[in-house]
């Protein structure tokens, strides 16, 4: 790895093993745990599981493109088209991880109402925001590097 982007291909990296546990690991126990209580607990978890099952397949596809991404600025491509098409799948994968939450947060909404647990709302709100700043992010980062490639073509043919 180059020097410049080792760094943040170790914050791929560690981005996604802690998503990958949970997927392995918390939510099949939270499933079962669900599924062992019945009744209204189940029907509004397993939602909300699976919309997190749903999220992660968009989540690691978006952290591929960003590897790379990182991957053509190793190599110096950083004002090229492929650099644009890697930023508008991460901003389809952030707005697709959207959309599952914001249809998850019924699901939210119902189970923190009938647990009496109004911070479990927050907790939706937080998945669909951030997922939302990410993709308008990768929406202006890919309009500038548009920009830039323009910019940087028509100096090649000025000299």
């Amino acid at each position: 790895m180059k020097r410049e982007t080792w760094f943040l291909k170790l914050a791929v990296i560690v981005l996604a093993l802690p998503v990958m546990a949970g997927c392995l690991f918390a939510l099949p126990h939270i499933w079962r745990e669900a599924n062992a209580s019945g009744g209204w607990i189940q029907a509004s978890i397993q939602p909300i599981v699976f919309g997190m099952y749903a999220a992660a397949i968009p989540f690691f596809y978006a952290l591929y493109q960003t590897f790379k991404l990182l991957g053509y600025i190793d190599r110096n491509e950083a004002f090229s088209l492929e650099t644009v098409r890697a930023l508008r799948h991460i901003k389809y994968s952030a707005v697709t991880i959207t959309i599952v939450y914001v249809v998850t947060l019924p699901f939210f909404y119902w189970f923190a109402e009938r647990d009496d647990a109004p911070g479990f709302i927050l907790i939706g709100l937080a998945f669909v925001f951030a997922s939302f700043v990410v993709a308008m992010f990768a929406e202006l980062l890919q309009k500038l590097l548009k920009r830039a490639i323009v910019m940087k073509q028509e100096n090649d043919l000025t000299v």
